[in-house]
């Protein structure tokens, strides 16, 4: 049996990159990457280093999702869900 790769997943990281390219513009130089008990920030990165993370995340995630096998699918589809998740955070809490 030949290994058959589905490369749709790679669609949804679409979405990733524009939001990144958006947030280039939109949100300021550091961005707040972690956030402490308290609720106050604990870390913050350089926009260079936050913004391509969740593009680099969903890229890995859509390679898994495109396997054939259910179990590395439904994994990439999860990681896929923590690129966006990422996004939305990075969004949320510098804007």
């Amino acid at each position: 049996m030949e290994d058959k790769k589905r490369f749709w997943p790679f669609l949804l990281v679409i979405p990733l990159i524009a939001a990144a390219a958006v947030g280039w513009f939109l949100l300021p130089d550091e961005l707040i990457a972690q956030i402490g008990v308290d609720g106050q920030p604990s870390k913050v990165w350089p926009k260079l280093l936050a913004l391509p993370l969740p593009v680099a995340v969903g890229v890995l995630g859509a390679w898994f999702a495109s396997f054939e096998e259910k179990e590395k699918r439904l994994s990439g589809f999860l990681v896929l869900a923590v690129a966006a998740a990422i996004t939305i955070f990075n969004f949320v809490m510098n804007l």
